[in-house]
């Protein structure tokens, strides 16, 4: 029986799954809600999440990826046993092969948590391979990875924001820095509590970081239903684009400054073909209007983006399962781990 093939990119926000022969098959966010001292599962997925800042004391709302790297092992299992069950139906997932995308500016030992997703879950598979992300990401935008002398993708997610440099289907250089989206909410969180003394939750933050955070919307408004920390009642309050674009502008700085000293150090001959290229934007939080263009200006470098710039890395971790000889170059599969690891003890 032919094995059945996936690609997964295990996000901070969004767990994405790529099935070979019939593309992304799943797109739930990374999110479990447990129950009790033996930690009983109750919600998995968008379930799990809408119960986030509402659930009683006896309820723990987990996000087990934090910061790009595996926190919560057990929950990130249970997570993943639901979701195999998603995807397979009545099958169980068992003689499968998985691709999956990790984060490359990682350790090795954080790396091979991913692989004990799979490996430690109920589909009992062993066949699993690592992928670096910025390589999938890379193919997920449609580029002649193998060909071309210089690619430079900037990938905004939730919790870090990941910067690689690639040439000729190798990875030049890459730097994991622990910005994202997530710091956004907490920073709009921060200064409404400050400012106007009134308590929001994050899923608020992240809705006004949605509306207002965009190069030039001064002028756009937003109110939001919280908590009035002087009369401890509910109520509203309005912000506008004016006051919240300066509380994530500084990362921005940040982000531009990190891409500036991998240019500085990026071979000249790469460097060439980058500037006549782009930079590529990707990831959920690249979405800000007119960061395409802020990033441009700071760096003197032209910006491109995609309208899937969520989906890219699962595009291209897909596109390497449906080409397993050319996935080969890449992966790092899991008894290829073990061995190295026997051999050092």
């Amino acid at each position: 029986m032919a094995k059945r093939t996936f690609g997964i990119d295990f996000g901070t926000d969004t767990i994405k799954v790529y099935k070979k022969g019939d593309g992304i098959v799943l797109l739930e966010r990374c999110a479990v809600a447990l129950t009790g001292k033996e930690k009983k599962t109750i919600a998995i997925g968008e379930q799990a999440y809408e119960m986030y800042e509402k659930a009683p004391p006896s309820i723990r709302v987990s996000m087990p990826l934090k910061r790009g790297v595996v926190s919560q092992l057990q929950d990130m299992l249970a997570l993943w046993n639901y979701m195999g069950k998603r995807i397979s139906g009545k099958r169980k997932l068992n003689r499968c092969q998985f691709y999956i995308a990790v984060p490359a500016d990682i350790t090795e030992v954080e790396k091979k948590a991913y692989s004990h997703i799979v490996t430690d879950s109920e589909s009992k598979s062993h066949n699993v391979s690592l992928i670096d992300k910025p390589v999938a990401d890379a193919y997920g935008l449609g580029l002649d990875v193998e060909k071309s002398r210089g690619i430079l993708v900037v990938n905004l997610g939730a919790d870090t924001t990941e910067i690689s440099v690639l040439s000729l289907g190798g990875l030049v250089t890459t730097r994991l820095i622990p910005y994202g989206g997530n710091d956004f909410d907490r920073a709009i969180q921060g200064y409404i509590r400050k400012k106007y003394n009134f308590i929001i939750g994050l899923k608020t933050a992240e809705q006004i970081k949605i509306r207002l955070v965009a190069i030039g919307a001064d002028d756009a408004q937003a109110t939001v239903v919280g908590r009035d920390v002087l009369k401890g009642l509910p109520g509203e309050v309005t912000v506008s684009g004016k006051e919240i674009f300066p509380l994530v502008k500084d990362i921005f700085y940040s982000i531009a400054s990190e891409v500036r000293s991998i240019l500085e150090h990026t071979p000249p001959e790469i460097s060439t073909e980058i500037y006549h290229n782009g930079i590529y934007l990707t990831g959920g939080t690249s979405f800000v209007r007119g960061l395409d263009q802020f990033m441009a200006n700071q760096i003197n470098i032209r910006v491109n983006t995609t309208d899937s710039a969520q989906k890219t890395v699962v595009s291209g971790i897909g596109y390497l399962a449906e080409h397993p000889k050319l996935a080969a170059r890449y992966a790092v599969p899991l008894d290829q781990e073990h061995a190295s690891t026997k051999k050092k003890a």
